[in-house]
């Protein structure tokens, strides 16, 4: 059984730390055009210090990605490769 996405707010909601799971949901976020959701995912998190590097640098290539695609109009069209 797949668990929806609804289930991943559920266990976020039952451990905001968990970085597997709110990656999870940004990844989602980002692939539905939901650029502000996913900066609110990484903005609500609990942790207090800065987040570890690799951590970082894949938040900032889900963001950074997803907002040029989002705002892409052409982003659902067929490409040559399709």
């Amino acid at each position: 059984m797949r668990a929806s996405e609804e289930d991943f707010y559920e266990e976020l909601e039952r451990n905001p730390e968990d970085w597997s799971v709110r990656l999870r949901l940004i990844r989602s976020a980002i692939e539905a055009g939901e650029v502000e959701e996913a900066k609110k995912l990484v903005r609500e998190s609990p942790d207090e210090g800065p987040l570890p590097g690799e951590l970082q640098q894949q938040i900032h290539q889900l963001l950074v990605a997803g907002a040029r695609d989002a705002s892409n109009p052409h982003r659902n069209l067929p490409t040559a490769d399709d």
